[in-house]
């Protein structure tokens, strides 16, 4: 029986990625799901067991995870059955993620320990340096946006641990609870997508469990977009519908922080020299200003991306579509709780 479903998100590939499946394939007890998201990518020789999911097209990463719980959950006619209830852990994996072999073998066992009042688990990342890198995130806000602008993203995680939650390249979160939850929202194309569900995570009282750099994992980060224009402009994109989405909790003064925040790092970037990422400060400001003037407006479906529309991409990933009596109802708040716990291992 699987205890693990893991899901790898693919766009075109990766140099890592058959290195990545034949790792997750050797986890005990894990199911393992490519997703690929670019039409006419073929892969040749996937590891015995990885099942691949495509044909739907440029969906997004979180929409392809929602499709690939979908499958899981309700087998085709030529699958066989599948048991009532759905693996414990859904294991969210970037396509350039790289697992070494001792996280490959203490992850069953460390999943299996976890507090049962956890529902997510955050691992570590490092650099293809061996450096510590972005493993973990903080919850926008007036304050954390306004904190991070002037002292930093490494400060704001300090200042507020239980408002941080992992990164979306490689983190494990209960199926139930990503059931419960909805999964990740299919507004979101590019960007903001892990931002939204650890959002309503933390709103509903979850819980992190943490653990240290006995189990890490490496992440390359930017071999999919590289440089391009437009994902910079979609990453503002995503800030207004973020915005709008989380209104209530928010404020309305957010979006105002966060556009003063980019405006300074631009002018910032720019009086060093940098003048590239002056433009990719430049370049998601004019994304925000899309999404708030042209809401319905998505560039990336006529670009060379083909992203798939807003509205297929709902009827793709809707997960009430799940098999009947899976989707568990909805919890009570449990605010009252802390949302971060250590499980024993930070």
């Amino acid at each position: 029986m699987h205890n693990l479903l893991a899901v790898v998100v693919s766009y075109g590939g990766s140099p890592q990625l058959h290195c990545l499946l034949a790792t997750l394939a050797g986890v005990t007890g894990c199911r393992v799901a490519l997703v690929e998201n670019r039409p006419g990518t073929v892969h040749e020789d996937l590891p015995a067991g990885v099942e691949l999911y495509e044909g739907h097209g440029n969906v997004g990463y979180g929409t392809a995870v929602n499709i690939a719980v979908l499958r899981a959950l309700r087998p085709g006619p030529a699958q066989e059955p599948r048991p009532a209830s759905p693996p414990e852990w859904l294991l969210v994996v970037n396509s350039d993620v790289t697992m070494p072999e001792r996280t490959r073998d203490l992850l069953p066992d460390i999943l299996g320990s976890i507090p049962a009042d956890a529902d997510v688990v955050g691992f570590p990342v490092q650099a293809e340096t061996g450096l510590s890198g972005r493993s973990t995130a903080v919850l926008p806000s007036i304050r954390t946006n306004a904190y991070t602008a002037v002292r930093g993203e490494a400060a704001a995680v300090e200042r507020w641990p239980e408002l941080c939650y992992p990164v979306g390249a490689f983190f494990a979160i209960r199926t139930q609870e990503f059931l419960r939850m909805g999964g990740f929202d299919p507004s979101y194309w590019m960007y903001y997508e892990e931002t939204d569900l650890f959002a309503r995570l933390h709103a509903s009282g979850g819980r992190i469990a943490w653990i240290d750099d006995c189990c890490h994992v490496t992440h390359v980060g930017g071999g999919t977009v590289g440089r391009a224009g437009l994902m910079y402009a979609e990453l503002g994109r995503s800030a207004a519908i973020y915005a709008r989405r989380h209104s209530d909790t928010l404020g309305r003064g957010w979006l105002a922080v966060h556009v003063a925040q980019l405006a300074a790092l631009a002018l910032r970037k720019l009086a060093t020299g940098r003048t590239h990422d002056a433009l990719r400060a430049s370049r998601i400001l004019s994304g925000v200003a899309t999404g708030l003037v042209q809401p319905r407006w998505e560039p990336a479906t006529q670009s060379r991306w083909r992203a798939v529309p807003v509205a297929t991409r709902r009827d793709l990933g809707r997960m009430d579509t799940a098999v009947p009596g899976q989707v568990p109802a909805p919890r009570a708040s449990r605010t009252s709780r802390s949302p971060q716990v250590t499980a024993g291992y930070r």
